[in-house]
């Protein structure tokens, strides 16, 4: 994982796109597209949440409590979640025909997300459509490493390294002891890297060898 100061200046607009880069948007891209689900997908795009995300936390950065990288990676995780509960309530409004208006995220990036400097600021480096395009090639080869792992690993993976799940919620969810999630996991990520460097050569994130 990229070395960062012990408390980033969160306003400094280079200083947040090089945490942003810390984090690797290609895997947030990945649990993105996971959380959609097969409704949402077919109507929203993953990138497009992505860049709303990290609009919605650039404007709420001064709510943010650095407590170090992981830390921050999970508050991203749950801006994401909110903005995806939003999507999932407008589309059963709409269904039910109750008169809410659809929340246009092509709108919304088009009002800054993609500017640089056009929103407060807002370091969008990280978003422009080849940044983009280039996070969506990384993380379909996450998709494709991880599906190559054996099915025994591949949840303990996904849930500890992209989800960053407690060990023991993991073990609770998958029914199995702390113990093993802790040998799966070791396994699991050894050989999902190894996968992982197979698919994207040398361009293996450094999030993605966290242990």
């Amino acid at each position: 994982m990229s070395q960062l100061p012990d408390a980033p200046d969160l306003a400094s607009p280079a200083e947040w796109q090089r945490l942003i880069e810390a984090v690797d948007p290609a895997s947030l891209l990945f649990v993105i597209e996971r959380r959609l689900g097969h409704t949402l997908r077919a109507q929203y795009a993953a990138e497009d949440v992505l860049q709303e995300a990290l609009l919605q936390a650039w404007r709420s950065r001064g709510e943010f409590e650095w407590r170090g990288l992981p830390s921050f990676r999970q508050w991203l995780l749950t801006i994401i979640e909110r903005r995806i509960r939003d999507l999932a309530d407008l589309v059963a409004a709409r269904k039910r025909g109750g008169g809410f208006a659809q929340i246009s995220l092509e709108r919304s990036r088009a009002h800054g997300a993609t500017t640089a400097g056009g929103d407060d600021g807002f370091p969008a480096a990280t978003t422009t459509p080849s940044r983009l395009a280039m996070y969506r090639e990384q993380a379909d080869a996450m998709q494709r490493a991880l599906e190559s792992l054996p099915e025994e690993l591949r949840e303990v993976v996904r849930l500890r390294l992209f989800e960053q799940r407690p060990l023991l919620q993991i073990a609770a969810e998958l029914s199995i002891g702390e113990a093993a999630v802790r040998h799966r996991f070791r396994k699991g990520s050894e050989l999902y890297v190894l996968r992982l460097k197979s698919e994207l050569g040398s361009r293996v994130s450094h999030w993605s060898q966290e242990k």
